[in-house]
């Protein structure tokens, strides 16, 4: 039994998942949680590219599932209103235009794409990953400068792709870069989650693991979430036990939960 009831990282409409609100609140119940977060994605893309799915319309049919379920799960469990937003970086101006307009409790930012091109579809070889690497880290960089989030979300999300090829994830060959990323949440207040989704889809470690978040806490940084990234209901608290050893072993005593967009810090 873990200590860790939250779960800030989970999806349902999102364009990846697809699941009803409802069946995830009920499985976050029967999992032991009393909070999760929906964080579904609204991705931004280069060049002035606009993608249909990520409208208005999109983020209405959010928050009236969301209220609904709120309304619906009151007394048993907290939801709180969430975004993973993907390259906030590239449009900036546009990314806080879209978290001003919602009373939203919790904003992740992500790198999922470069040069609109997903990290999960590109080709993994000895002769591409260093490419994609020194690419994926340099954009973190700008992310981590200028991005209007809470947490940065899975920071080193392309070993989920090397590690299925068979390659390494070149983590060593940019710990400068990563120090870097880390050094400026930290000046920002900024924080970092744990992803556990890594766990159970190839890595067999969370997302970051513990060199990382070791390496936060000895920087200063003392904001961090865990969230399964649960698409499926069944994912929702995944491995959170691995997380709880993880922050403990890594120096955290306490995990951030968020409402309107301020930390509340909770014991673990």
């Amino acid at each position: 039994m873990t200590m860790l009831t939250a779960d800030y990282h989970v999806h349902s409409i999102s364009p990846d998942a697809g699941v009803p609100m409802e069946e995830m609140c009920e499985s976050a119940i029967q999992k032991g949680m009393d909070e999760i977060a929906f964080t579904d994605h609204y991705e931004f893309y280069a060049h002035g590219v606009v993608k249909e799915y990520f409208h208005e319309e999109y983020l209405k049919q959010y928050w009236r599932s969301l209220e609904m379920c709120r309304e619906k799960f009151e007394g048993r469990l907290v939801i709180r209103r969430g975004l993973e937003i993907g390259q906030m970086h590239l449009c900036p101006e546009n990314a806080f235009a879209v978290i001003s307009k919602y009373s939203f409790d919790f904003i992740i930012g992500s790198l999922h794409k470069i040069e609109n091109v997903d990290v999960s579809q590109m080709e993994y070889t000895e002769r591409t990953m260093p490419h994609i690497a020194e690419a994926y880290y340099r954009h973190l960089i700008r992310l981590s400068e200028v991005g209007e989030f809470d947490c940065l979300g899975h920071l080193d999300l392309i070993k989920r792709h090397s590690v299925k090829n068979g390659l390494p994830d070149y983590y060593d060959k940019y710990e400068k870069e990563i120090t870097r990323v880390l050094r400026n949440l930290v000046a920002r207040g900024k924080g970092i989650e744990i992803n556990t989704s890594g766990i159970r889809q190839g890595t067999g470690e969370s997302m970051p693991a513990l060199k990382t978040v070791r390496l936060f806490a000895q920087l200063g940084g003392t904001v961090v979430t865990v969230g399964s990234d649960a698409h499926r209901p069944e994912d929702v608290g995944a491995d959170f036990h691995e997380a709880e050893k993880l922050l403990k072993e890594a120096g955290f005593k306490e995990v951030t939960r968020f409402e309107r967009r301020r930390g509340l810090p909770v014991k673990i």
